[in-house]
């Protein structure tokens, strides 16, 4: 699932997934079935910091859905996902631009993170591992993927 309920931005990060819409339907018609599921929240875009709403309304609909449990990841800016989003990001007005690079900070994570604890909080699910994920902490990442199977 992408950070995201709007069908057209859930096109942007993944042109041939299936609209957030239909897959919001899809866990719900899984839950109404009996088969448990979570959902997959990621990436978190630096616009999440200042538009908590929109993760808000996000929480809401998964519940709504029957989702008690979801796995969150931090954007992954490793390098050569940097470069490609320099050259779609250069056209970009300086606050996207700057955005951006402030979502490779440590603060910028540890903001987002409070924004999710808190909407957990507010909505119920669960966040699987018990933290977001961070990409630059691939060892640790790999430990909990093994210690959960």
């Amino acid at each position: 699932m992408d950070a995201t309920t709007d069908d057209k931005v859930s096109r942007w990060p993944e042109v041939r997934a299936p609209f957030a819409s239909r897959r919001l339907r899809t866990l719900a018609e899984l839950n109404e079935a009996g088969v448990p599921t979570y959902a997959f929240v990621g990436p978190l875009l630096p616009h999440f910091a200042t538009l908590t709403e929109l993760l808000d309304d996000l929480f809401g609909r998964l519940v709504e859905a029957g989702v008690g449990e979801v796995f969150m990841e931090h954007i992954n800016l490793k390098r050569y996902i940097r470069e490609r989003l320099d050259q779609v990001l250069s056209d970009q007005p300086e606050d996207v631009r700057e955005a951006y690079l402030q979502a490779r900070t440590k603060e910028h994570r540890e903001q987002l993170d409070a924004i999710v604890a808190a909407l957990l909080d507010k909505h119920g699910p669960r966040l699987r591992f018990e933290e977001v994920v961070h990409h630059d902490d691939n060892d640790a990442l790999r430990e909990r993927l093994a210690s959960s199977v």
